[in-house]
């Protein structure tokens, strides 16, 4: 089929990065074999690298105010990225500080710059100063609760439905139940970017885990989004492949269309997947994973036939699996407009704000409705640069986003509210996107 995988030299040795990653292009791609590739290419031991320092975290881990998962799986690997868009206040680096071993020695693999007065440190440091200084508590309380209350809608609605669905042993509300799985499922996604909490369990009633969802997509998505780190990227390949380099008819213009008719499939495949994972040791089973098993025996339980349990189950998973596929790959990344691996040197600089500016877009029909913000992946570009901050506050510092942009002399399209994308438009630039074999022909300068 033409799916040879092509060699480092040819074409991302322009990209920046220091070595093609180990493990990539290993036949068993999950978070844990993206952890391994990482730390064998970094290599720093017990040791964890934020910038050019090296630090030993280990009594850090228990103690650590977001949850002991994000460094306990980052050991020997260098978090710069994760570190900075982390946290806004600049008291963590007094806090780092006290855990400072050495220098690192020699440059960082990641291209990723984070100057103090570069683009996502100045905007870093401007949103930190307006949400601590002119927002108040009380709105902060209310932005969170507009969220929460969004939620708790679609909870409550997903188990009515599930009870509905073990009552009429019907197809149709199968179907309804596994579409509000699906809203449930994206809105909890703003919820496992935070410190530990009971909604970022919410993600784990289908058949995804959100402990290697904040390895694969917080960790990789996140830092190193549309390269050659980002397990999104990789995932599907050489199936789907967004990376620019000489691909095949089949990989071009076939393929693409067969596997998005498949993608009911992605749930039970990643749950496949973990079942191997457990199975050789590489990652324990959680107590989180057997939620959705929790629902069929739920179904069976209300007297429903056990087989028919089984059908029904599958439908509800089958069809959030669906839509949680296609609304994932149209939503905000896939554009022949922004930065995929292969496209050589970002557009705008190897400033990690700049970057993301680079590979991710808002869109106009979702931008402005919260509901639609949180369960279609709205605001993109504000969550992209601040993920852990509630999604009720991106509107909020919206404006400090915009100044900063023109500060930096960035083309106005990349600030403005509403986007000039549509739905459309980035749904159609999924397919010219995966048919494109060359790089970005210009590259756009700052404006003057």
């Amino acid at each position: 089929m033409g799916m040879k995988q092509p060699a480092m030299e040819e074409p991302y040795s322009k990209d920046g990065f220091r070595k093609y990653p180990a493990l990539r292009d290993h036949p068993l791609k999950t978070a844990a074999q993206w952890l391994a590739g990482r730390a064998a290419d970094d290599g720093y031991g017990h040791l964890w690298r934020v910038g050019d320092h090296l630090y030993d975290l280990s009594d850090f881990v228990k103690i650590h105010p977001g949850g002991r998962q994000w460094l306990e799986v980052t050991r020997g690997m260098d978090i710069t990225e994760a570190f900075e868009y982390s946290h806004l206040s600049p008291h963590v680096r007094t806090v780092l500080a006290k855990y400072h071993v050495r220098p690192a020695v020699g440059p960082r693999n990641s291209p990723y710059t984070f100057e103090a007065d570069g683009f996502y440190m100045t905007l870093k440091q401007r949103v930190h100063q307006h949400l601590s200084s002119k927002v108040s508590r009380q709105e902060k309380e209310a932005a969170h609760r507009r969220i929460t209350i969004v939620q708790d809608r679609i909870l409550f609605t997903f188990f009515t439905l599930l009870i509905a669905t073990a009552w009429t042993q019907s197809y149709i509300v199968a179907m309804l139940t596994g579409i509000v799985l699906m809203l449930n499922i994206n809105c909890s996604h703003n919820f496992y970017h935070k410190k530990d909490n009971w909604r970022m369990y919410c993600w784990d009633l289908g058949l995804l885990s959100s402990y290697e969802w904040r390895i694969t997509h917080a960790l990789s998505h996140h830092g190193y989004t549309n390269t050659l780190w980002d397990f999104e990227l990789s995932d599907f390949e050489p199936y789907i492949d967004f990376r620019v380099y000489s691909k095949s008819f089949a990989q071009r213009y076939v393929i693409p269309f067969v596997m998005l008719t498949v993608s009911y499939l992605f749930f039970f495949a990643e749950a496949f997947k973990r079942i191997i994972t457990i199975a050789i040791g590489r990652q324990r089973l959680r107590p989180e994973n057997l939620l959705p098993l929790a629902q069929l025996f739920l179904i069976w339980w209300m007297a429903c036939p056990f087989v028919q349990a089984v059908k029904l189950w599958l439908v509800i998973h089958g069809t959030s699996s669906y839509l949680f596929g296609i609304v994932g790959i149209i939503a905000a990344h896939h554009h022949p407009d922004m930065y995929h691996a292969g496209d050589g040197a970002f557009q705008y600089g190897n400033d990690w704000g700049l970057g993301q500016l680079d590979a991710v877009r808002d869109r106009k029909d979702v931008d402005g409705i919260l509901l639609a913000e949180l369960t279609m992946y709205g605001n993109h570009v504000l969550h992209h640069l601040f993920p852990t901050l509630d999604h009720g506050v991106l509107d909020i510092i919206r404006p400090i986003f915009q100044q900063t942009c023109l500060d930096f002399k960035l083309p106005a399209e990349l600030a403005q509210l509403p986007s000039r994308y549509n739905q459309w438009d980035l749904s159609l630039g999924v397919f010219q996107q995966l048919a494109r074999t060359q790089p970005r022909l210009s590259v756009r300068s700052k404006s003057d």
